[in-house]
């Protein structure tokens, strides 16, 4: 049986797209809202502008009343449903033959007008026989003597449809009976001529015997193939051990053997064998008890390791009598089985022709009893026809007002606004979707799997503050901020990498503004509160910002260090976490690359790989200067950041290419911005977890090594 769970696996991945996808579309209309407003507006100014810009039309209204009856002798009544009557009227109202018609009552009526085009609307008003008409022209006294024309027009083509209709039903009538009373006499002959050369009772018994033997031979060959299964599947002790069991409720319920298809008994090879086994077991059973107290060596011992190695000798030979069985049997039942299967087919083929007969004897009387069924029916209804009595129409039509004095109206004002609306509205969802393909910035998780197949080392959610974000603290409140940086950190401290583990860290991004430097100082923060003793470099020799961030007021630093001016030690500053230290930016570099290449930065990275136990360098983006490209072969790792909505997945692709083709090991991706409110980030959802009353981490016992310290101290040693 095929396994549900990856069904619903897919069905879950499949709706958390679609679902994806809406909030996609949702946070471009947010964004975009002003191009649907637009688009619509400007759909409806042209329906507008198209309505006022066509020549001025006259409204002329009227209204008939009408019942459909028609009276056929004395008792017979012909009526029509009244949806189908009502529906057959109006179409009749605005039929070509009614407007000729009309055309032509008004030029005769009135030949001074002018003809011009005249649209004909019917309507019938709710629960009611009543239909209201409208006429809609150029020309006002032409439309509405053609409203008075078409509504006589009716009147006259609905009399001359009714004059003949009795004579029709009649006619019609008769000419069905013919046929039918034809139909049903061939129907009769083909029937009597099947009963000459079939017995009909015969057939019916015979194929109810058939079919229950038919069942019989099936079942006999299904056990017999479960059998035959059983013994092909089955060694030796597994067929014993079967047939064992059995026979025990047999024996129990009915004091006899067991079924037939799995003999056993107590004599012949079977039952020799199971002997032996038991008396095997005997003796291990006296020898192990034997043995606790005398030597092995001693001569009982030793008679009953020969007895033993005599019966297993025995059991050996009865084994290879009873398998020789066993395979006799399962040859036996192979036969019987091509024996039923032989019976089956040549049965289901007798069934078969058997119920072929008994099938069309069904067919040729089921059209002879509705043949009948439909003479009676035809013969009854010609009865209620007295076709020499006039036919009497008991329709009852009147007009209840003529045409009214035409009004200045715009006809369709109100569809052309809605039309313009709709094309405005589809215009701008179709420019909202065209720019949704153009835009490639991935929006959520699932986006940018599609797109790269890069490990995700965490997600940093979306924070709402106002103003600058804030760093991180010790006891911070936003809970699921802090915890997604936690998140990261276990990634780094225990992603499988090659070799030892990476201890420096460079941090970077494709373009500026992805966030990639309040990563790099909350990770680094992170770190920190974990026990690790951690440096943070701002690497960023252009635009770094970490001095500001952590507010320190020495403005020399790494550009200083990689110069040659100072000593990398008499510029690093220590912070309020007792672990966490920052090496500030200094003053701003022309040429940052070529300091970066030389050997004064492996020097000094060399330098510092022992005094902490990670190190993290905020860098420049990838795609803004060669900084990065120039300093990140010379680290362990490179953490590549990308903020979701914002970076386009073609730069994202072009910045992870020139770190490949500069060698650079990237471990992972850290996702920022995330939008939580999307399906597939549910756990962030789970706050309580996290906003606990006393929340602080717990100190380590004296004498036990925090393992995450010790595990970054052993790859001091490697740079």
């Amino acid at each position: 049986m095929q396994n549900p769970v990856p069904e619903r696996s897919t069905a879950a991945s499949i709706t958390t797209s679609i679902v994806t996808r809406l909030h996609r579309y949702k946070a471009l209309l947010l964004r975009r809202w002003w191009i649907l407003l637009l688009t619509t507006c400007l759909g409806v100014f042209v329906g507008a502008w198209v309505i006022f810009q066509s020549a001025n039309a006259y409204l002329s209204t009227s209204k008939m009343m009408l019942a459909g009856k028609l009276n056929l002798g004395q008792n017979a009544v012909y009526s029509e449903d009244s949806s189908n009557f009502y529906g057959t009227q109006i179409q009749l109202m605005q039929s070509d033959e009614v407007r000729s018609g009309a055309e032509t009552l008004v030029h005769a009526t009135h030949p001074e007008l002018q003809p011009v085009k005249v649209t004909i609307s019917v309507t019938q008003k709710p629960r009611t026989s009543i239909f209201e008409l409208e006429a809609v022209g150029t020309s006002p006294d032409y439309t509405r003597a053609f409203l008075d024309a078409v509504m006589q027009k009716y009147l006259d083509v609905k009399k001359s449809m009714r004059a003949d209709q009795g004579s029709h039903v009649t006619t019609a009538i008769t000419e069905q009976l013919i046929q039918v009373e034809k139909d049903l006499r061939n129907g009769e002959d083909e029937m009597l001529e099947f009963q000459k050369e079939h017995n009909i009772g015969f057939i019916q018994e015979e194929g109810n015997s058939a079919a229950a033997y038919l069942v019989k031979l099936n079942q006999e060959y299904a056990r017999l193939k479960t059998e035959y299964e059983l013994l092909n599947l089955l060694d030796l002790d597994q067929n014993l051990d079967r047939q064992q069991a059995a026979v025990r409720p047999s024996e129990t319920a009915t004091g006899s053997q067991a079924d037939e298809s799995m003999p056993f008994a107590d004599f012949g090879p079977e039952g020799d064998y199971l002997k032996a086994r038991q008396t095997v077991q005997l003796l291990k059973a006296d020898r192990d008890t034997l043995s606790r107290d005398l030597r092995p060596k001693h001569p009982k011992i030793i008679k009953l390791n020969d007895e033993i190695d005599k019966q297993e000798k025995l059991i050996a030979l009865y084994r290879q009598d009873a398998v020789e069985k066993l395979d006799t049997r399962r040859k036996s039942i192979g036969k019987q089985m091509e024996n039923l299967q032989s019976n089956i087919k040549e049965w289901e083929k007798k069934a078969l022709d058997l119920s072929q007969q008994l099938a069309q004897f069904n067919r040729v009387k089921g059209k002879v009893d509705r043949q009948k069924t439909l003479y009676d029916r035809l013969t009854n209804n010609l009865k209620d026809v007295d076709v020499s009595q006039v036919v009497d129409t008991g329709d009852q039509v009147d007009i209840m007002e003529n045409a009214t004095p035409p009004v200045s109206v715009r006809p369709g004002l109100v569809m052309s606004l809605l039309v313009g609306l709709g094309f405005g509205a589809f215009a701008g969802l179709a420019i909202l979707v065209l720019l949704d393909r153009i835009d490639d910035r991935m929006a959520s998780f699932s986006e940018f799997q599609h797109y790269f197949n890069e490990n995700i080392l965490g997600q940093i959610p979306k924070e709402k503050a106002k103003g600058k974000l804030t760093l991180l603290q010790a006891d911070d409140a936003r809970h699921v901020f802090a915890e997604s940086y936690r998140n990261v950190r276990s990634s780094i401290f225990f992603m499988p990498y090659e070799g030892p583990r990476p201890k420096t860290l460079l941090v970077t991004s494709a373009v500026p503004n992805e966030g990639k430097s309040t990563i790099s100082s909350n990770l680094a923060i992170t770190m920190a509160l974990s026990g690790a003793k951690t440096l943070l470099i701002d690497g960023d020799l252009r635009r770094g910002a970490l001095r500001e961030a952590f507010e320190i007021n020495s403005k020399i630093g790494f550009s200083e260090v990689l110069k040659g001016e100072v000593n990398w030690r008499e510029v690093v500053v220590p912070t309020s976490l007792p672990s966490l230290f920052v090496l500030p930016r200094g003053n701003t570099l022309s040429q940052p690359s070529e300091h970066l290449l030389r050997e004064s930065t492996e020097a000094f990275l060399k330098d510092i790989y022992n005094h902490y136990d990670y190190i993290i360098i905020d860098s420049s983006p990838v795609l803004a200067a060669d900084d990065t490209t120039s300093l990140a072969p010379k680290i362990d790792a490179t953490l590549f950041v990308v903020r979701l909505s914002y970076t386009s997945a073609r730069l994202t692709k072009k910045a992870l290419e020139l770190l490949y083709n500069r060698q650079v090991s990237v471990p992972g991706v850290i996702l920022n911005y995330v939008d939580t409110s999307l399906p597939e980030y549910y756990y962030y959802q789970y706050a309580e977890y996290y906003n606990l009353p006393s929340a602080r981490p717990a100190p380590t016992p004296t004498g036990v090594e925090d393992p995450l310290r010790g595990a970054s101290q052993e790859r001091g040693h490697h740079v």
